[in-house]
Order: structure tokens, then C-alpha cells, then sequence
């Protein structure tokens, strides 16, 4: 314990004050109750906490003996000033949260600093403020701030700091506690008397209230000013020149509290110098209501100072020990004087609206107590004709006149084979037991109601009675019996129910709801309609269900009271398969315990206050729909860290992560501090998430194997009530690329590719053109053989032949007519001879060598214009070269082809041939301006019962060249021959030859 904390228990621990005042345990139905939550130093809280603050981030800072921290509901952080900024002094004993938007720290050491944008500015004695200890700083109407200290009271504005005294009128050498309120007065307390200095005014007023040493001030909603010290807590009297006016009468407590706090709806609240701990006190006209809070309670310690209320309303402490927080319960507990909880209690609501309930064996109906010392009631019973039955653990009784009757046990059975009781309306009892079964008792005996022999032996887990007198009873695995009038009608899965084991039944006004650890369902004519909520685990253990007027639902379940809105669960009914959103309230919302399991009547109840009451293993609990306590403050999101390689890198804009960043996390937070635990999260990654994700109540991200680039981050969050903040958090950065992962890597790498692609496509290109050259020889080499041995054996047999012949002309007389017939036929075979020649020649290729391919293709065309008139025209480009003659040969029969085709068929006034010898092929188009090829033809690629243009493609496809056949604007056809360069001319091109023009 540092200095400061020794000399606050010095004040704080001795007996100064005892019985000061009585704090009284007393408590109604309709006193507010709080969820107190502590952290001690065990759950990470500091020690020696001397202030509190909440940063218009919705942050909480906490000023300690050990520096400063700040706490999100859930991480307590140490706030380690810049290098060269340390605190002048470690010890925070004040904050004040500007209106600039900075953090004022007042120092045991007599600094101030001011914290802003993480940048800290201090003042201290050198700027002229006093020595010694800041116990309290405020903010005027005018932005100045004051600063109240053991060496007595400062002001500083604009970077100015000024030391008051008597140029102020204001004496003394001390200032225990400084306040502005809110119509812009300074009140100052020195140890003598209380000071306050009117708005605008340069000159401070004795009120001449006395106050004594270590004195706190502060001001009630109804604008009065209050102050304690020794002498207790009491209001100042009205004061002139000083607006509102105290209203009368005054107030006045015998607690000292070392500091004071009024909370939004008027609650005082102060640390109690002398008991120890915290108080509470209900203000109002005719009495107050103290409930304090103390180690012995809860609190993580005794010696308590500051007090906050943050901007959702909870009200936090801090002491020596830790830190603690006071939410206001929305579920409160039934808790009566002198009286300690039994795990046991019973309510029902009679047809009037009043409570019926049994606590600690006395019965009432409200407040009005009816019997004592019954025992242990486990449930109350109302008949609608004023019957009142209980249960007291298996003995029923019925109670009259203050006296509870017991009634006799059917027979065979004992106490514990009691299951379910319900009332008829008939003003009979229904009770279900393990043995007998079902039974009503008319008021003199007991009675078998028939169910039939199927459920003779079974035992029901839910039973109620509606007003028509029709009895439901609910079994396991999603059965349910209706019986009316004698007549058992069953319902199950084939009838829409799916409810699983049911827990509560619940027929009113025409409707029958049921409710089980699947769901909840209705009965809409003879079909039930079934819903699950979102939370599937929400109607866990449910024993007891309300359908309030407005049509809501509450159920009470073994996870809590769940509350369905009418307007949702309307929405559920009608759109099969929605699933309702709920709102849980449990032990966050004060219900301590869970619902009662296997009662013998529903637990939980509407009374004519429509307030609802449950009943759990704890006692009885009651929730009022109309004064249910909302949050309607959206949390603030922060992005605290970004975890990558190994270091913590704070969110700075522009944050730029390390080379061969693949795995990050992400931390972040949300300021929801009243019920934390429940604050949900989504988050997504732009450039990795398409959509939200759902991250549950966690506070931080991780994403794997990411790349460098560009990335954001973005985060939103809902409080305990659902408010989303929908603009959330938000985080730019990028991972820094290697070398070899840069855009101008990637270009260079698709540009190599493209390369080595267009590389193996010429290769590949190449060797079909050898193999085709390679073909070509061969069928050349073939031909060559076919020639030499026609020469050889045919034509020279020819030869032969000729020379008997003309042997035996000559033998002949010239007048012999044999002679001439024989000359003739010398004359033929002479022809024969000359023609067999002539295509050994061209076996052997040497025709090309006579005429080239140009004058060929002129012959060709000319010969077939001159037979049918139409004009032609050959075109040559390039410098013209020898074919090899296989080529020349295929070459010349195709554009034959083509050339008669157009000539016979086209009736064109034009037909032009291009030939062209270019850098990568031999090329011949040829164009004709006639009625062009018919559609079909050129899909089909050739005319019913015509082979030419079969032809020429089977050509083409041997030399390994491409033919095109199409239609040209505005009217013809052309047909194009492209025949590769290695195959037509049997080489390959010069190095760089790509460099040059095309045919040159």
C-alpha cells in the first residue's frame, strides 16, 4: 500500500464512525437491485486505484498508486507513456475527462498532465502550480481547469497555470476538493469552509458553510449541492446569488464519504469513510432506503474512493484491491426482512390478479400475510372457485380459514409419486402420479380419470386444465393427450408437433401453446405449428410459460427467463422455418438460479401488474416488461494491435507489415461496459472475407496464408441489447512484397512464358514441317524408283517392241495392205513410247524444272478464260523460287481446282490469283467477284455428289498447309492456300530474318 492509500485508511479504517448510520438490509419488490461484479488483483485489476474517468471512447481509465490503465470490460492495460514523456510521478490520484476530448491525470507528486491523441503535455511547479498531492480536477463553463491539492488550488487555462490566492479571495494553503456545476459555479472546499465562485466572476464567495478536513462536494439532479466530511452528508442551505435554490427540506446522513456521486435517476452513492465500502440511498419525501456494498458483500475490498457512473448507466468503484462494477438487475429476487431464501417457493395468481406466494413457510396474497410456520410449500394451487390447495412436498392440503387441511394420499400411493397437480374448472383438484395415474379429488375423494389402456401406466411430465374443462397432458418425445368430454385425443409428429420432451403446457383464450427442449409450438385447428428460437439452447430445462397481454412470451428455462416479442414470433409463424430472435435474461440481468426442474405446477406467472414472476432453485423472481432497463448506447470499437512475424505493431494508418507476412491477428475491442461478456462481434478482411463473420464474443481475428497487397480490416459490435454499431472500426494496411512477388516479377514471368510458349509452338511447328519434308522425300525417293524401273523394264520392252514391229513393215511389200495397218500401230506405240517417257520425267520431278509454278498457274488460268470468257489476272509478290515438286504438283492440282470451279460455277466477270512467296509461307488467294458459294456448301465443306473440294482439303492436309474457303462483301468467294515455308520450299529461315518486310 503506497503513502497516499496509508494515509486514507488512517481515516477510513478506525471505529470513527461507528454507528454512524444503520444500513438496513430492507428491500421490496420494488426496489431496484444490482449485479455487483469484482475484479481483484487476481483477475489482472491494479492495486491502490485513487480515480476513475471515461474517455469519450467509452474506455474506462483508472488512476492508480502504480500509473495508469485503462479497462475495456474485459483486459486491464497499462498505459506506457512516448519515450521521453514518462509521468512526473507514477501515482495518478485524479482524472477528469475534458470536454476538448483530452484526459487530465492529476499526480501524488503535485503534476498534471494532459493525454491526447497519445501525446502527453505535464505542468508542474516550474509552470507554477502548487506542491503536493492533486486530489480533484474540474472543468469550468469557460475550459479552464482547476486543480485542488494538499498545497492548495490552481487554475489553468490555455497552457497558463496561476496559483489562486487572496487576489481570488480565496485564503488558505489547501484545497480538498474542487467541482463546477452545472450552471458553471466552482465550489471549493479548503478544511475551514465551503467557497464558490459565481460564472465569470474573478473573486471566490464564502458561503460560510463549514467543512472540514479531506471534504467532498457534489450536486444532486435536482441541482442541489451536497457536501460530506466528518460531520456526515448533508445539503448546503440555499445560498444568495446562487441558482437553482436548495429545495426544502434539507437532507442530512451521519456517513462520511470520501466522495460523492449522484446517478441518473437520483441515487446517492458514496464511499463510506467510516464502515468501509460503498452506500446507496433512495432520495425521496418520505424516507431512504441504504443498502450498502462492503468486502462482506462482495466488494473486493473495504477501503473504497472514487466513484463513476459511465454512460450506460453502471456505476463502478474502486478500492485498494481492485475494481468493481454495480449493473442495475433487470431480474429481481423476492427478498423479505428477517427472512433468509429456501431453495423452495411457490407463487400463483389468483383471478384477480393477486399474488399468491410461499416463502419461509408463511403464505401471503400481496402483502398481506396469511399463515405462518406451514412448512416447506413446494406449490400453490387456486381453484377458480376460490380453492386454495398446497403442496408440501407430496402432502396436498387445502387451506381454509388460515388453516392448511391436509388431504388423504390416493390409495397405493405415496408423497414422492406426486408429479403434477393442476385445477379443473369445476373447483376439482387434478393430480397426475407415478402409480395411480391421473386423479381429480371433488373435495371428499379421490377419483381415476380414464385415459385408456395405452397410458395407463405412463406418467406425464406437463398438465393444465383449460376454462372449457378440456385437460392437456404432455408426455416425452413429443406426445400429448387431450381429453374432453371422455374422449382421449393423442397429437404428435404427424400432426406438426415437435417439441421434444414436453415441458409446459399452456391453453388460453382459444389457443394452446407448448413448450419443450425443441421448441415452441400451437394448436391451430387439429395441426400444431412449431418454432425453434435462434438460440437453440435457450428453452433447455423450460418449466414454465406466460403469454402476457400484449402477446409476448416468457418462458422460464433452465438457461434463464426467455423473452419472444409478439411481433417476431408472428413473423416465425409465418414464414415456416424462421427461426424468432430472443432476448435471454439470466444470472447478467440478476436472476440467481436456474427454473425449477420437474415442478408440480408451471413456474412462472403473470400478475394483474403484468409483472412476471418465476420460480427457480434460488426462490422467486419477478421482471417487470414495462420498466425493463435498456441499453440503448451503441459500443465504441477500437482496433488495438495487429499481431505479425512475431511483433505487436499498433494501428497506426498507413500500417505496413514485413516481407513473408502470411499469418496476422488481429485484437480488438468494444467500450460496452455494462454487461461485456454479451458484447458480439463481426469482422471481415477486404481482399479475403466476402461476407461477415460471426465472431461470437471473441476480441480477436487471425487469417492465414495471406499475400502481399492491400488490405482493411473492418469490425462492428451489438451491446447486451442488440444495438449494433454499424460503423464499427475500420484498419488500412499492406504487406510488403519480396522481389519475386512485385507486379513487374509477374510481368517479366508472363512475358518468359508467352516467350517459351511462342518457342515450343515454332518448335512443334517445325518438326510437323520436317516430318512432312521428310515425307515428301520419301515419296519423291518412291517415285524416283517407279521411274527407274518403268525405264528400265517397260519402256525399254517398248523400245524393243518398236523396232520387231518396224522389222516386219519393212519385210512387207509397200502394196501389202498389212503393211499400213502395221505402221500405224508402229505409229501408236511409237506415241505410247514418247507419253511413258514423259511421265518418267515428271516421276523424276523434272518438270518444275521447265516451267515455274507462276507460268503454270498463268497456262492454267488463261487456257480456262479463253474457253469460257471471263477475265483473269495473276498477281505475284515476292521473289519467286523453286517448289519442291511433290509440293508444286499438290500446289498446282488444288489451285486447278479452284481455278475451274470458279470458272464453271461462279459466274464472275473477274477472277484474280494471287500468288505471294512470304517470310513464313506460300500463299495463293483466289478471288472471283460471281454469286459465291452457297451456305451450305461452305458449312458442309463440299456440293452433294461433287469431290473437288474433298480434294483439295485432303491435299492441303498432306502438305500440312491450311485451305479457306468464304464469302467476301459485297459479293464472291475466295479460297486461300497457306503451305508453311520448311514444307513448300524445303528449308528454314535465316536467323533475324523476322526483322525483314514479307517477301523481300
Amino acid at each position: 500500500m503506497n503513502a497516499a492509500f496509508a494515509a486514507l485508511a488512517r481515516i477510513v479504517l478506525p471505529a470513527l464512525a461507528c454507528g454512524l448510520f444503520a444500513v438496513t438490509a430492507r428491500a421490496s419488490a420494488a426496489a431496484p437491485q444490482y449485479r455487483l461484479t469484482a475484479w481483484s488483483l487476481q483477475q489482472g485489476a491494479p492495486a491502490d486505484i485513487w480515480a476513475l474517468a471515461q474517455s469519450a471512447d467509452g474506455l474506462l481509465w483508472l488512476g492508480t498508486g502504480n500509473g495508469l490503465y485503462r479497462f475495456d470490460g474485459v483486459r486491464f492495460e497499462r498505459f506506457d507513456p512516448p519515450a521521453g514523456r514518462a509521468f512526473r510521478s507514477n501515482n495518478i490520484t485524479a482524472l477528469h475527462q475534458s470536454a476538448a476530448g483530452g484526459l487530465w491525470l492529476g499526480s501524488y507528486a503535485g503534476s498534471v498532465s494532459l493525454l491526447r491523441g497519445g501525446e502527453l503535455t505535464h505542468y508542474d511547479t516550474t509552470q507554477g502550480l502548487p506542491e503536493g498531492m492533486v486530489i480533484a480536477l474540474a472543468e469550468d463553463s469557460a475550459g479552464a481547469l482547476w486543480i485542488a491539492g494538499r498545497g492548495g488550488l490552481a487554475r489553468l487555462h490555455q497552457g497558463r497555470a496561476e496559483r489562486i490566492g487572496e487576489h481570488w479571495n480565496y485564503p488558505g494553503r489547501r484545497a480538498d476538493w474542487v467541482m463546477a456545476d452545472r450552471a458553471g459555479t466552482v465550489w471549493v472546499s479548503n478544511a475551514a469552509h465551503v467557497f464558490y465562485l459565481p460564472r465569470g466572476a474573478r473573486r471566490f464567495v464564502d458561503s460560510g458553510v463549514a467543512a472540514g478536513k479531506d471534504a467532498t462536494l457534489a450536486q444532486a439532479p435536482d441541482g442541489a449541492i451536497w457536501l460530506s466530511d466528518a460531520g456526515g452528508t448533508r445539503t448546503l442551505p440555499p445560498l444568495a446569488g446562487v441558482a437553482p435554490q436548495q429545495p426544502q427540506p434539507a437532507r442530512r446522513y451521519a456517513a462520511h464519504s470520501l466522495r460523492l456521486l449522484f446517478d441518473r435517476e437520483g441515487n446517492l452513492w458514496g464511499s463510506d469513510a467510516g464502515r468501509g465500502g460503498a452506500y446507496r440511498v433512495r432520495l425521496d419525501d418520505t424516507q431512504a432506503e441504504i443498502t450498502a456494498y462492503n468486502r462482506a458483500g462482495g466488494l473486493s475490498a473495504d477501503v473504497a474512493v472514487p466513484l463513476l457512473e459511465d454512460r450506460e448507466g453502471t456505476i463502478w468503484i474502486g478500492t485498494n484491491l481492485g475494481l468493481n462494477s454495480l449493473h442495475r438487475n433487470n431480474v429481481h429476487f423476492l427478498q423479505r426482512s428477517g427472512a433468509a431464501r429456501l431453495p423452495e417457493s411457490a407463487a400463483a395468481v389468483d383471478a384477480a390478479g393477486a399474488l399468491w406466494t410461499a416463502h419461509a413457510g408463511t403464505l401471503r396474497r400481496g402483502d398481506t400475510v396469511l399463515a405462518e410456520d406451514l412448512g416447506e410449500v413446494r406449490a400453490i394451487v387456486l381453484g377458480a372457485q376460490g380453492q386454495v390447495w398446497l403442496d408440501r412436498f407430496g402432502r396436498l392440503a387445502r387451506f381454509e380459514q388460515g388453516r392448511a387441511i391436509e388431504l388423504a394420499l390416493p390409495d397405493a400411493a405415496t408423497p414422492e409419486d406426486l408429479r403434477l397437480l393442476a385445477a379443473a374448472p369445476d373447483g376439482a383438484l387434478l393430480a397426475a402420479y407415478s402409480g395411480p395415474g391421473l386423479l381429480r379429488h371433488d373435495g371428499s375423494a379421490w377419483q381415476r380419470v380414464e385415459l385408456g389402456a395405452a397410458y395407463a401406466g405412463r406418467t406425464p411430465r406437463a398438465l393444465a386444465a383449460a376454462a372449457d374443462g378440456t385437460v392437456w397432458l404432455g408426455y416425452a418425445g413429443d406426445e400429448l393427450l387431450r381429453l374432453r368430454a371422455g374422449v382421449v385425443q393423442r397429437y404428435g409428429n404427424a400432426q406438426g408437433l415437435a417439441v421434444g420432451n414436453i415441458g409446459v403446457i399452456a391453453p388460453s383464450g382459444g389457443e394452446v401453446l407448448v413448450a419443450g427442449d425443441g421448441g415452441l409450438a400451437r394448436l391451430r385447428g387439429e395441426r400444431f405449428e412449431t418454432l425453434m428460437p435462434a438460440d437453440a439452447h435457450a428453452l433447455t430445462g423450460v418449466s414454465g410459460l406466460v403469454r402476457a397481454a400484449d402477446g409476448d412470451i416468457w418462458l422460464n428455462s433452465a438457461g434463464g427467463v426467455v423473452h419472444l416479442a409478439a411481433a417476431e414470433l408472428e413473423r416465425a409463424w409465418s414464414e415456416p422455418g424462421r427461426a424468432p430472435a430472443l432476448r435471454l435474461y439470466d444470472y447478467r440481468d440478476g436472476l440467481n438460479g436456474i427454473a425449477l426442474q420437474e415442478p408440480t405446477v408451471p413456474t412462472a406467472v403473470s400478475d394483474g401488474a403484468h409483472k412476471v414472476w418465476v420460480v427457480t432453485n434460488q426462490g422467486l423472481a419477478w421482471l417487470d416488461p414495462a420498466d425493463l432497463r435498456r441499453n440503448p448506447v451503441a459500443p465504441a470499437l477500437l482496433i488495438d494491435a495487429v499481431h505479425a512475424a512475431g511483433r505487436r505493431h499498433p494501428p497506426v494508418p498507413g500500417l505496413r507489415l514485413p516481407q513473408d507476412t502470411t499469418n496476422i491477428r488481429v485484437e480488438y475491442t468494444a467500450t460496452s461496459l455494462a454487461v461485456p461478456d454479451r458484447v458480439v462481434f463481426r469482422h471481415r478482411l477486404r481482399g479475403v472475407d466476402t461476407q461477415w463473420q460471426e465472431a461470437g464474443s471473441r476480441r480477436e481475428a487471425t487469417y492465414t496464408n495471406l499475400g502481399p497487397g492491400d488490405y482493411s480490416f473492418q469490425v462492428i459490435a451489438a451491446n447486451d441489447d442488440g444495438r449494433w454499431n454499424e460503423d464499427g472500426a475500420t484498419l488500412q494496411f499492406s504487406i510488403a512484397p519480396r522481389f519475386f512477388q512485385t507486379a513487374w516479377f509477374y510481368l517479366l514471368g508472363a512475358l518468359l512464358l508467352a516467350a517459351l510458349a511462342a518457342a515450343l509452338y515454332l518448335w512443334r511447328l517445325r518438326l510437323m514441317a520436317e516430318r512432312i519434308r521428310l515425307r515428301l522425300e520419301e515419296r519423291t525417293g518412291e517415285r524416283e524408283r517407279i521411274a527407274r524401273e518403268l525405264h528400265d523394264t517397260l519402256l525399254q520392252g517398248v523400245q524393243g517392241l518398236l523396232l520387231r514391229l518396224q522389222a516386219l513393215s519393212f519385210a512387207m511389200d509397200e502394196d501389202d495392205p498389212r503393211r499400213a495397218a502395221l505402221d500405224k500401230a508402229v505409229e501408236q506405240a511409237r506415241a505410247m513410247a514418247v507419253e511413258g517417257r514423259d511421265k518418267i520425267v515428271a516421276l523424276r520431278g523434272e518438270v518444275s524444272a521447265e516451267l515455274p509454278l507462276s507460268a503454270a498457274l498463268r497456262a492454267i488460268g488463261e487456257e480456262l478464260a479463253a474457253t469460257h470468257g471471263t477475265a483473269f489476272r495473276l498477281q505475284v509478290q515476292g521473289h519467286e523460287r523453286p517448289l519442291c515438286p511433290p509440293v508444286c504438283e499438290d500446289v498446282l492440282d488444288i489451285a486447278r481446282e479452284a481455278l475451274r470451279n470458279a470458272f464453271l460455277h461462279a459466274q464472275a466477270s473477274q477472277i484474280t490469283l494471287e500468288l505471294r512467296y512470304g517470310l513464313r509461307s506460300l500463299a495463293l488467294r483466289l478471288r472471283d467477284d460471281g454469286r459465291g458459294l452457297d451456305e451450305n456448301v461452305l458449312r458442309q465443306g463440299r456440293r452433294d455428289g461433287h469431290w473437288g473440294l474433298v480434294g483439295m482439303r485432303e491435299r492441303a492436309e498432306r502438305l500440312g498447309a491450311r485451305l479457306s474457303l468464304q464469302r467476301i462483301t459485297p459479293q464472291g468467294t475466295e479460297v486461300r492456300l497457306d503451305v508453311p515455308r520448311q514444307v513448300a520450299f524445303g528449308d528454314r529461315p535465316r536467323r533475324w530474318s523476322w526483322l525483314r518486310r514479307p517477301g523481300i
